[in-house]
């Protein structure tokens, strides 16, 4: 792992600060975030060196490992706003692997502009956090330690431009044009623009429902493929520390010479907060996407799985948080090797986030 950006973001990465402009306002903020890691693995992989070939956080296997060092930097004003956010770790290199090594710093770098007085209507562009799904890459903004298996095989980040417009406290609306399926660098050759959706309702402080859709394809035109995909998410705050998310994945990869090929998903999270310091997690998720549709798989099988994890929270002083996870996949198909497949495996995290 590079140790010039571990020094800058331990060292610079303060808690926010702000510098006031008296002529607009301009207010700048400095956050950072490391997530270190060791991932134990009970079954064998067939001698691969990463964890499940579907994941795509915490990958290492029996190893220690960076998932994510971040340093992010916002700037805004009443009308404008900006971000840039730099990184380095495995998810950064398993998730844009297949972008070139400058992009792989690449976090997020996206401007926005207020398009009315009110700062209802906004445009933005550039890359993105993605408008899908309920979990992102920073692991102590999710409920659990590890990504659902839904969450490691849809988009993380995407690039483009978003129209969004706040309607109330109640109603959010979003419409994406994307250069495709989580990249930075447009796919190469001819390609057709993607684009994307997204509303969410929003009828009190404990209920929240999203809903999102992507169209549009993750090859050259020439490969005559195209994906169609919808993510519904509910998160429930159920009073007395209690809170549950329940998300549902499913999508269509169209091919020109062959038959469709589906997949779907789902993934329950239910957490008990005990007191500020002290959470634990327990999720269910299925996973079936029996072609290949849309993830990795290191058989000609496909993947049809289900799993169950428990992990506990443990926040020390302001600024760390170490978490430790017990999850358990079955098959019949993993994706590793053939016929009736289990996974067991522990994760470990320290992490340490300043804003």
């Amino acid at each position: 792992m590079r140790k010039s950006l571990l020094i800058f973001l331990l060292v610079f990465s303060s808690p926010a600060f702000a510098q006031e402009n008296s002529r607009n306002s301009l207010q700048f903020d400095i956050s950072g975030f490391l997530d270190v890691y060791y991932g134990y693995d009970f079954v064998d992989q067939m001698g691969q060196e990463n964890r499940l070939p579907f994941l795509y956080n915490h990958t290492n296997q029996n190893r220690l490992g960076i998932n994510l060092a971040l340093v992010t930097i916002s700037a805004k004003t009443d009308f404008f706003r900006a971000n840039l956010g730099i990184q380095q770790g495995t998810y950064a290199r398993d998730n844009y692997a297949n972008e070139p090594e400058l992009f792989q710093w690449i976090h997020q770098a996206n401007v926005g502009l207020a398009l009315d007085k009110n700062r209802k209507f906004w445009i933005d562009a550039g890359v993105l956090p993605s408008h899908i799904g309920f979990e992102n890459a920073v692991s102590t903004e999710n409920l659990t330690l590890s990504r659902s298996i839904i969450a490691e095989n849809s988009p993380y980040f995407e690039t483009g431009v978003q129209l969004s417009w706040q309607k109330d406290e109640r109603w959010y609306f979003a419409f994406l044009y994307l250069n495709g399926w989580q990249r930075i660098r447009a796919i190469p050759g001819r390609n057709r623009p993607s684009f994307g959706t997204q509303a969410t309702y929003t009828p009190n402080e404990n209920i929240k429902l999203n809903w999102s859709t992507f169209i549009g394809t993750d090859q050259p035109l020439e490969a005559e493929t195209m994906l169609y995909f919808t993510n519904f998410y509910g998160d429930f705050k159920l009073g007395e520390g209690w809170r549950l998310i329940a998300g549902l994945d499913g999508g269509r990869r169209t091919l020109a010479f062959d038959i469709d090929r589906n997949w779907w998903g789902m993934s329950a999270i239910l957490q008990r907060q005990f007191s500020e310091k002290i959470a634990s997690a327990l999720r269910f998720e299925y996973y079936n996407d029996p072609f290949q549709a849309i993830a990795t798989s290191l058989i000609d099988q496909g993947i049809q799985t289900s799993g169950i994890s428990l992990n506990g929270d443990w926040k020390l002083g302001k600024i760390a948080t170490f978490r430790l996870e017990g999850r358990w996949l079955t098959g019949p198909v993993l994706g590793i090797d053939s016929g009736n497949s289990d996974n067991y495996f522990l994760l470990g995290s320290f992490a340490l986030s300043f804003n």
